[in-house]
């Protein structure tokens, strides 16, 4: 009897290890929604977790054979939003916002943003 209490101890203490490893090691997707309202770019960041939305740093980029240029750079506010001067936009270019992995959440960009 006390051999069968200490396999279903060990088979129970087994499963809630693996639910923990688990839990810790998801990772949440993010959105990031970028529109140009001049003179800045503003956004949101969307996230089913709110710890994805809050306090993330959020770079805004042009387009451009080779690396893309980084513009600047914003930390979302308790809302998720953010905003970044758009300073001189070229005709033609395109611009895009990226918000970096942070801890559980994932890495995400917004669409392109032609300017015509």
């Amino acid at each position: 009897m006390a051999v069968r209490r200490s396999a279903l101890f060990v088979a129970v203490f087994a499963a809630a290890m693996l639910l923990a490893v688990a839990v810790a090691s998801a990772s949440y997707s993010t959105k990031v929604v970028v529109s140009l309202k001049t003179p800045a770019f503003h956004g949101s960041l969307k996230s089913a977790r709110g710890a994805c939305t809050t306090g993330r740093r959020v770079k805004l980029f042009r387009e451009k054979a080779g690396p893309d240029r980084l513009l600047g750079a914003d930390t979302s506010n308790s809302k998720g939003r953010w905003s970044i001067p758009a300073g001189r936009l070229r005709s033609g270019a395109s611009y895009y916002a990226k918000a970096p992995a942070k801890g559980n959440c994932r890495a995400a960009k917004s669409k392109v943003l032609s300017i015509g």
